[in-house]
């Protein structure tokens, strides 16, 4: 029962490091650029805007990665289920959908 307590709490300690961390990565990408939108040397200065749009580029990999990869699984049929409730009866109505 305690192995069960321990491996929920890794669970939410990670997930919140997890968010702390990509909240503290965009708030620290928004200062970047918000510091050399206001700074006049900065912004006319080549290494502070190329060093922005380079840590800019390489967070967008992994999101690259994965378009080029689904594009591959183009032979696939995806099938979309889903379920709400019907707003007349209240009971659970499920829809099913194929990709062409």
């Amino acid at each position: 029962m305690a192995y069960k307590k321990i491996k929920r709490w890794t669970k939410i300690v990670l997930k919140s490091l997890f968010i702390l961390n990509v909240t503290g990565l965009v708030v620290f990408i928004g200062y970047l650029i918000f510091d050399v939108l206001t700074d006049k040397k900065a912004l006319v200065s080549t290494p502070a805007v190329n060093s922005i749009a380079l840590i800019l580029g390489m967070l967008s990999l992994p999101g690259i990665v994965v378009q080029l990869v689904s594009l591959l699984n183009i032979n696939e049929k995806k099938t979309f289920s889903l379920t709400t409730q019907c707003p007349h009866c209240r009971h659970l109505v499920e829809m099913k959908m194929k990709e062409d």
